[in-house]
């Protein structure tokens, strides 16, 4: 039989047909070639043995949510508490672009405003709609529900804009469970945990799990530049066709800004060419009252904790034990990025896991095992990562790079730190790059070692920066804001 995807708990997919609903498992064929239903694929399923048989070809596919055959995403956008970001809005409205898919603007949390914030949003409501998009407020139920019609919708934006708050105002009866803004860190709690689709106004809608940090994986900066669709009514007057609207003197963008194009959307895009990079620091370098600076950095504009752990034996030095980074990093609320410099690495993940980390990553010269760890990290609902040395070619892990989540170039020697930065890095970061875009891979490129405000240029391939010293050894708001061009 054919059906739809409408839900995924814990590997159990819950596949619609007919107006009926079967729970069932993806057959072991997928596991063993690496892949993954999603919500909103269209299946051919065994009714009897409750066994996923086939998945149809896609016609769009979103990683975070992860989502298929999507038709229009609902960008909420928080007014107040969350405050409004516009760097957050273009970042969703270039890359929903970029996946063939139409976006929808939709303002929350209206009625929080003063009179002088009402004024701006107006202002950049009325620049929305004029360089075509689609914009509600979350007031204009009814004009929200004819949108809906032979639709696959999704809803996103950042934690606490109010997904769940305006799907129950859209239809009560589903009381999704939704949580006050932490004033504390000024952002929402997550309250929805798995992606289902409800059937609501001749559609189907997704409530997906709020997020507050993407990545613009995949995209090329031009791709970045022609998402920015208010761009392309001007570029054809540039000097140069292939004008990047950055660093060039007759350049149709740079001139129609405070005028036709806002300048936030292009202060926005010139963040995003030069600076999108993920940035994972490196607390191996904090060397005196740990517990405080980690606590100043988790509140600081930072991705991940890189938390490097060495056993003796794979590498010359030693750090942490679990206990110690658990009383460190478990209760922070960054992600934590986890990078195992040891021999014994099965010992080592089975601590780690216990932590919830984004990311483990191990070494491939550690261990022959490679996919058997690769499958147990994953297992956990954790991302699974693998490092190379400085003299280890990419070519030797070409067999793994479609099943891993990451990639680790060592920029450095593994165990230590202060070191420079090795200008071959940069090639087989490239490289990585190259193989990744030719096959549609999906792993995140991550490079360790001597990165500063220079040598990440020489990095600009790479998804994310993994920074030690040049933090760590000086004030870390002030460089992290010089890091991140902020």
């Amino acid at each position: 039989m054919q059906g739809i995807i409408i839900k995924n708990i814990s590997n159990d997919y819950v596949v619609e047909s007919n107006e009926k609903q079967y729970t069932c498992k993806a057959r072991g064929k997928f596991k063993k070639d690496k892949i993954i239903p999603l919500v909103g694929d269209k299946c051919i399923f065994d009714e009897e043995k409750k066994y996923i048989i086939e998945l149809l070809p896609r016609s769009t596919e979103l990683v975070r949510p992860p989502v298929a055959n999507i038709n229009q995403a609902f960008i909420i956008t928080s007014a107040k508490e969350p405050d409004y970001s516009s760097n957050l809005l273009d970042k969703l409205l270039c890359i929903i672009e970029y996946n063939n898919i139409t976006p929808v603007i939709c303002f929350t949390k209206l009625d929080l405003l003063n009179e002088e914030e009402k004024q701006k949003i107006e202002e950049t409501i009325s620049y929305y709609k004029k360089i075509g998009y689609k914009v509600f407020k979350n007031t204009e139920i009814e004009e929200i529900k004819k949108s809906f019609k032979e639709k696959i919708t999704v809803f996103t934006g950042q934690s606490g804009a109010g997904k769940s708050t305006l799907l129950n105002k859209l239809n009560p009866s589903l009381n999704l469970k939704t949580n006050e803004i932490s004033q504390a860190l000024g952002r929402g709690k997550h309250t929805t945990r798995h992606v289902e689709l409800i059937e609501m106004y001749g559609g189907l809608i997704a409530d997906t799990p709020g997020f507050s940090s993407i990545s613009f994986i995949g995209m090329k900066d031009e791709d970045i530049r022609d998402n920015f669709i208010e761009f392309n009514e001007y570029r054809e007057f540039c000097e140069y066709k292939d004008c990047m609207h950055i660093s060039e003197t007759d350049c149709e963008i740079k001139r129609q800004l405070g005028k036709n194009i806002l300048d936030s959307r292009y202060e926005n895009y010139l963040k995003f060419i030069k600076r999108w990079k993920m940035l994972s620091v490196s607390i191996l370098g904090i060397k005196e009252k740990i517990k405080k600076n980690i606590k100043k950095l988790d509140n600081l504009n930072i991705d991940f904790f890189h938390i490097d752990i060495m056993d003796g034996i794979f590498v010359e030095n030693t750090t942490w034990e679990y206990k110690e980074i658990k009383k460190i990093v478990k209760h922070r609320k960054t992600k934590k990025d986890i990078h195992l410099m040891v021999k014994d690495v099965k010992k080592y993940i089975d601590d780690f896991i216990n932590l919830k980390p984004e990311i483990i990553t191990f070494h491939y010269e550690a261990t022959d095992n490679h996919i058997e760890l690769i499958n147990y990290i994953k297992r956990h609902n954790i991302k699974a990562g693998i490092s190379i040395k400085p003299n280890t070619e990419v070519e030797k892990i070409k067999e793994l790079l479609n099943m891993v989540d990451l990639v680790l170039v060592m920029s450095v020697e593994p165990g230590k730190g202060g070191q420079k930065y090795i200008d071959n890095s940069t090639n087989k970061i490239n490289e990585l790059y190259n193989i990744r875009k030719e096959n549609n891979y999906k792993y995140l490129i991550e490079v360790d070692g001597g990165i500063n405000k220079e040598t990440k240029e020489y990095a600009k391939n790479a998804d994310i920066l993994v920074v030690g010293s040049y933090i760590t050894n000086n004030n870390y708001e002030e460089k992290i804001k010089e890091f991140k061009g902020l």
